[in-house]
């Protein structure tokens, strides 16, 4: 109303996000049909406002839960899906078991529902998402151009957490080191050419070697061979099993025999089957090219094959038993065949055969890859992945599994901030520290999060406070690699390196990417934000429109059959399955329409996917068209002032900018930032101080106090209460709003005894221009609050006046019309005023230069006069003036002033 009558064009649309939980909770409470419900408080609400008088176009009015609106909802979300930003996932997620659906992260508070308050679960469903991620940067970097609020920038700058660090890999090594048995080929020998040679240098390095002579190797039978290799050489969980050639063979039949697991098996140029062969080997005759490749690879965990590319017949053989072995295939090309020359380098090592067994690696992120040299032990998050993978090499596996088990009930924000480390050692198996190759330990501790990062870090205890907290617990090493200069340990900060290579002595911040080149790592940025998941359990909500094909893929609706209707024939009681599953109409209408075997979506979107694009349909929500109107969001995008709660900054808000920006590359909007201005509005507590609830019985119902003391009290107690801008609370009083009407009856008063006189005294007329600028520029700021002191302040200096023109009071009415429009409108028709009151121009503000004010004299602090000063006087002259004031004098006592305090136009303090 304030903008309007200043000149402005206003868009104050009003809508009604309709869908969600908290309608179909009450729905299902209330036993009735959710769109009942929902459409009746609808309904109800309108009265509600109306009664206020409120001055929304409702011409304009959008209805989430309306087809008309939701439809399109549908079609953003298949251009999402059409452009890769909609996808289909299985993933960890957090589950309210009251509610019996999915949260998205930012709906899980302190580890509970945001709307219930359950204590949420996790677990792993396939679900819709929306990449959120891919513009976490842009979400980023979009905020240091808003002109908002500090406070709600570094909320979403926290939530969306970039970190620049890097990515360190810590390779694993068991304890115990491998034992190889190395297995050569037709007409070989072990004593002679390269396996001497190759055993001593596996020797050497610690290893067991054991290079048996087959029998009979010009005329090899497979059972004469299989039997010699397990008759002679010891296998065991421990063992690296390689076979050269016609060896190859054997020892994937031994294997087989063996029937127990072994730790890797490498087959170097495997000797090629009859169906591969041009040649007519003595051996086709007496060997079975059949093996069963699906127990190989469980008795086998890792699997290698090695091709010579001088071979080149033999490649195409290779490629199909790697394949059926589900192995890794390694080409290179040897000096001689089969990689047996003296001269080749140590295969093992040079061809990424892991000396070690597997090539498993703990990957992690870290901010500070400085300190890596610090690094003694390596924490995983009890869910990591790796954990299963290597349990076999666990020897406390029972002990790690039921700490797993019990991490799984306990909540992100308990293990976060869980004071009491705990944690368990993975007995038998060990990291190698990249930077100073030595081998350190690996546990599983519940303060390790798998949502953050890679799930797994390098503890560094002389510097991060809770890796020096769990290795006080776990009596683990502690070794200092920055300087803390007698600072207290752990020291988290830079300085200068110590017990670091040939980096001692370097600053930690400048040495910081030459070490993670030195060791391995990769530098690398890591976001907090998570992709958007928006698929709800629910019934009352928009559907998703996607169909699965016979073969479970997913495909979009054709715009034709949008909107894609909720279903009737719904039982939408929570049971922890989709209720539209229970939709036999749904099912019959996509079989009609896409045929047998195809089936739908059974899940409907989180109601902040409806909530993101909300803004652009108030612009045309009647557009049956198009989502929007191109040329109305050119002119009115984008939005001039957003208010909110202060509790969505890090979702609706966070969400609608995240779909502006989405929507802008597909052309679809022509900016990619939705709102110019944004506040966080404080909220109105119950009497008692609490939030309202209806459990606490502090719910206060607007109607009975309108009904009592009408729209324009309540409206005008709601803007005094506190400033509406600023995030805070604010409790409601019982007698705020009598108070506010006696306010405005003082109004009626005055306008009362207003006389039609022209003449309207400076006095009046400043004050009147006082007001009228503290007012707009108030209101422009939306503090209400001094606003309406603002008119208090002016009523007070009015009523004392013998005679008020009515032209005063019609600049009254003027600008009580904002707060109090029902009264305004009848003063202005009482007053003589033509038309009505909100179609005037706002009060001018033609306030004259001041060039006096007066200034209060304190003596001590304490206030013993005021003078009459220039606004522009020197402080030699303003004393001189106070001290011929003789309460002044008095207070000094004769004595002349040790110091002076002078604020211009404001105070003159002496001090004695």
């Amino acid at each position: 109303r304030m903008l309007r009558m200043r000149g402005k064009n206003v868009l104050f649309p009003i809508g009604f996000d309709a869908f969600g939980l908290p309608a179909e909770n009450a729905a299902i409470k209330n036993g009735v049909d959710p769109k009942e419900w929902t459409y009746k408080n609808i309904e109800r609400m309108k009265e509600q406002l109306a009664s206020m008088g409120p001055s929304f176009d409702w011409s304009k009015e959008v209805v989430a839960c309306d087809p008309g609106y939701y439809q399109w909802t549908q079609w953003l979300f298949a251009k999402l899906f059409e452009h890769g930003l909609a996808v289909h996932k299985e993933a960890p997620v957090k589950w309210c078991p009251k509610d019996q659906t999915v949260l998205a992260n930012e709906q899980v508070i302190d580890g509970k529902c945001d709307r219930c308050g359950t204590e949420v679960v996790e677990k792993r469903l396939t679900q819709w998402f929306l990449k959120i991620t891919d513009y976490a940067e842009r979400l980023l970097e979009g905020l240091e151009k808003l002109p908002w609020r500090e406070e709600i920038k570094d909320a979403q700058r926290a939530w969306i957490g970039k970190s620049e660090g890097a990515y360190l890999e810590f390779p694993i090594s068991n304890a115990s080191k491998p034992n190889f048995i190395i297995l050569h080929g037709w007409t070989g020998r072990a004593d002679k050419n390269f396996i001497p040679w190759l055993k001593a240098e596996l020797e050497n390095r610690g290893y067991g070697v054991q290079a048996p002579q087959m029998p009979d190797t010009d005329h090899p039978t497979e059972n004469d061979q299989v039997a010699y290799v397990l008759e002679n050489c010891r296998m065991d969980e421990n063992t690296v099993l390689i076979g050269h050639s016609l060896g190859a063979i054997v020892a994937m039949k031994a294997l087989i025999k063996h029937g127990k697991p072994i730790r890797e098996l490498v087959l170097v140029a495997a000797a090629k089957d009859p169906k591969h062969s041009n040649e007519n080997k003595n051996f086709h005759a007496t060997f079975s090219w059949e093996f069963d490749f699906e127990t190989l690879k469980k008795l086998a965990p890792d699997r290698l094959i090695l091709s010579d590319l001088k071979e080149k017949d033999r490649i195409v053989y290779l490629e199909e038993m790697a394949a059926n072995l589900d192995a890794k295939l390694v080409t290179g090309t040897s000096k001689r065949e089969h990689y047996t020359g003296k001269e080749e380098p140590d295969i093992l090592e040079s061809l990424n055969v892991s000396i070690s067994g597997r090539n498993e690696k703990i990957k992690v992120f870290t901010t500070r890859p400085d300190t890596v040299f610090g690094a003694t032990y390596v924490v995983l998050a009890p869910e990591h992945p790796l954990i299963q993978k290597i349990e076999d090499r666990i020897s406390n596996i029972d002990e790690v599994k039921r700490y797993v088990k019990e991490t799984a009930q306990k909540t992100e924000r308990e293990r976060s901030e869980n004071k009491d480390k705990t944690g368990v050692k993975l007995e038998g198996v060990s990291a190698v520290n990249p930077a100073t190759k030595e081998e350190i330990p690996v546990y599983i501790a519940d303060y390790v999060l798998a949502s953050y990062g890679t799930g797994a870090v390098m503890a560094v205890p002389a510097h991060d406070e809770r890796d020096f907290e769990f290795a006080q617990k776990m009596d683990l090493p502690v070794r200092e690699v920055v300087d803390r200069a007698d600072k207290p340990a752990p020291y988290t900060g830079e300085g200068l390196l110590l017990n670091s290579g040939d980096f001692t002595g370097k600053g930690s911040g400048d040495a910081k990417w030459d070490i993670v080149a030195y060791a391995g790592g990769t530098r690398a940025t890591m976001y907090r934000l998570r992709d958007w998941l928006v698929s709800r359990q629910r019934y009352w909500g928009c559907p998703i429109p996607i169909v699965y094909d016979p073969e479970g893929k997913p495909h979009v609706i054709p715009s034709e059959h949008l909107p894609w209707l909720l279903p009737t024939d719904v039982d939408f009681t929570p049971t922890g399955k989709a209720p539209l599953a229970s939709s036999n109409e749904l099912r019959e209408r996509v079989t009609k329409i896409f045929g047998e075997g195809w089936t739908p979506e059974y899940d409907t979107l989180d109601t902040f996917v409806d909530s993101s694009w909300y803004f652009l349909r108030y612009l045309d929500s009647q557009d049956a068209h198009d989502f929007s109107d191109a040329a109305l969001m050119k002119k009115w995008m984008p939005v001039n002032r957003y208010s909110g709660g202060a509790e969505h900054t890090t979702l609706h808000l966070l969400y609608s900018r995240f779909f502006t920006k989405a929507l802008y590359d597909l052309a679809l909007v022509p900016v990619d930032e939705p709102y110019a201005e944004r506040f966080n509005r404080g909220i109105i507590l119950g009497p008692d101080g609490q939030k309202m609830s209806k459990s606490k019985g502090n719910v206060i119902n607007p109607d009975e106090f309108v009904q009592k003391y009408g729209a324009d009290a309540v409206r005008i107690y709601l803007a005094f209460i506190g400033p509406y801008n600023e995030a805070g609370s604010y409790p409601w009083s019982l007698d705020g709003v009598a108070s506010m009407h006696k306010f405005l009856e003082r109004v009626v008063r005055l306008a009362e005894r207003s006389q039609d006189v022209s003449e309207v005294p400076e006095t009046m007329r400043q004050a009147l221009a006082k007001a009228s600028a503290k007012v707009a520029e108030d209101g422009d700021r939306f503090k209400f609050n001094t606003a309406v002191a603002a008119l208090m302040i002016l009523m007070n200096e009015l009523e004392s006046a013998a005679t008020v023109p009515n032209s005063v009071c019609r600049e009254i009415a003027v600008m009580l019309a904002p707060f109090a429009p029902h009264l305004a409108e009848h003063l202005w028709e009482q007053l003589g005023g033509e038309g009505s009151v909100h179609q005037q121009a706002w009060p001018k503000a033609e306030i004259a230069v001041e060039t006096e004010k007066e200034v209060v004299v304190q003596v001590n602090g304490k206030r013993r006069g005021s003078v009459g000063l220039a606004v522009d006087a020197e402080e030699s002259a303003a004393v001189a003036l106070a001290l011929e004031v003789p309460a002044v004098a008095n207070a000094l006592g004769g004595n002349a002033p040790k110091r002076v305090i002078y604020v211009p136009g404001k105070i003159l303090n002496l001090v004695v």
